[in-house]
């Protein structure tokens, strides 16, 4: 998927076992990049814009077992955004990013492992998930999904 300058969601659906960590989906470079991985125990996200990171990792433990995790990147006005992660469904953390990458490299992406110069100083290349990782969704949000799942939330905020 074309991320770059992109709204999109990304779904990793995964079964891992007590200890069990890696890459779940990279795409750049050292340079910059998006890498989401799994370490001690956490959800994490590095957002790589140039060397300047911004890291976003879950308040809550990924569990043992099945797990969905869910990244959500946002691109705001200008050339901001944001992102947000949830582990089954329970919000774990948000962060403000302050450059929301227009193109993010020409080095492709990679699944279950980071393939060519890590994107995050977290860990040394590859850094392969050694859980079993089932599925990586990526789904682009137009602006029309956008407004209506912010229609959707003030609804139910609305109700509370």
């Amino acid at each position: 998927a074309a991320i770059g300058g992109r709204s999109f969601d990304l779904t990793a659906t995964i079964t891992r076992e007590a200890g069990d960590e890696g890459v779940l989906f990279a795409t750049g470079t050292q340079n910059s990049g998006i890498s989401i991985f799994v370490q001690n125990d956490r959800l994490v996200v590095d957002y790589n814009a140039f060397d300047d990171h911004t890291i976003l990792e879950s308040d809550i433990e990924v569990p043992v077992g099945q797990s969905t995790l869910v990244a959500e990147f946002r691109r705001g006005g200008g050339s901001v955004g944001a992102m947000a992660i949830s582990v089954d469904g329970v919000p774990a953390g948000s962060a403000e990013l302050p450059l929301f990458m227009r193109m993010m490299s020409s080095v492709g992406p990679s699944i279950a492992s980071d393939h060519g110069s890590p994107v995050s100083n977290r860990y040394e290349a590859p850094f392969a998930f050694t859980g079993t990782l089932h599925e990586v969704v990526i789904q682009l949000l137009s602006l029309q999904d956008l407004e209506a799942r912010a229609a959707e939330a003030a609804a139910e905020m609305s109700r509370q």
